[in-house]
């Protein structure tokens, strides 16, 4: 049995620096779902995924040079409010102590500022 703390509440987005818009081991930024692959056509590109022995199609927002299209200079999401559900979904606060204390999940084995942020909070 693996003991593992978590972190209780909302991830501290306010906090962060947009880790999860920037390629960081994934090769696109946003899988779309549902009304989003309408909503979003224009910006979005078909990708191959890997599924078992299959190669599923899927609709995706590419990254642009290595940020996700919709994220600001500042940082800061540009379609906060109409932002697709996958980004709506994540929380790195998810991957903090995955398999037991010290042992986090692969975004934040790939992103070390966030997880001393986790860590300090």
């Amino acid at each position: 049995m693996k003991l593992r703390l978590a972190i209780l509440g909302e991830s501290p987005c306010g906090e962060c620096f947009a880790a999860c818009c920037k390629q960081n081991g994934h090769d696109f930024a946003v899988l779309l779902q549902g009304d989003e692959v309408r909503k979003f056509a224009h910006f979005a590109i078909n990708v191959h995924i890997q599924r078992g022995d299959q190669l599923i199609p899927e609709r995706v927002l590419p990254y642009r040079d290595h940020r996700c299209q919709f994220l600001g200079g500042d940082d800061r999401c540009t379609i906060y409010d109409d932002r697709p559900q996958a980004c709506r979904a994540f929380q790195c606060i998810h991957d903090f102590n995955r398999e037991g204390i010290g042992s986090h999940g692969r975004f934040l084995q790939l992103n070390s500022r966030v997880r001393e942020m986790l860590e300090d909070l």
